[in-house]
């Protein structure tokens, strides 16, 4: 398969909302690429396209430019769109993860029960990743009530990774140690 990019090209993601960069290349089909939140991650390369480049440059918005604080408002919008970790702006020791398949990929609905737990586990797991990393002792971790599946699954990837936990109405809060 032939493709135009290169090792350091920006990238869209075709079915998530976000952009990244390539690292790498993994014979003819794969890159690595690292997302917008700092993951890398390898990707099929009919799983991603160039960033427009024309897009890039300021005049490719016409000649009023926003003012600074729309723009800002513009970009905290579009981030917090798919915010899967915000931290207590009031005493910065507990990190909140939202879990809810909505909240973590834009298009879904083409993908089953399975695939979705397991996109749900992995956003589970670079949470837990984050927190140790960043030395944050608690972490809440948002599945919602439904029917517990993904409660069960959540709560059996905390014991291997040996976390105390306590479940709570609609998300678990972890003991990051």
């Amino acid at each position: 398969m032939q493709h135009n990019l290169k090792t350091g090209d920006r990238v869209l993601f075709i079915n998530e909302n976000d952009k990244g960069t390539i690292l790498m290349f993994i014979g003819d089909s794969k890159a690595k690429v690292i997302n917008s939140a700092g993951f890398e991650e390898v990707v099929a390369l009919n799983e991603i396209i160039a960033f427009p480049s024309e897009t890039q440059k300021e005049d490719a918005y016409g000649n009023s430019l926003q003012s600074k604080k729309e723009t800002e408002e513009r970009e905290q919008y579009s981030n917090d769109k798919f915010k899967q970790f915000s931290n207590d702006r009031i005493n910065h020791l507990v990190f909140k993860a939202d879990l809810h398949i909505e909240n973590l990929i834009e298009h879904f609905k083409h993908l089953d029960n399975f695939e979705i737990i397991q996109i749900q586990l992995n956003r589970c797991e670079d949470c837990i990743t984050i927190a140790r990393n960043s030395g944050i002792p608690r972490l809440n971790l948002v599945h919602g009530v439904g029917k517990g599946t993904l409660k069960k699954e959540v709560h059996s990837l905390l014991r291997t990774f040996g976390l105390d936990f306590s479940d709570e109405y609609g998300f678990t809060e972890v003991l990051i140690v």
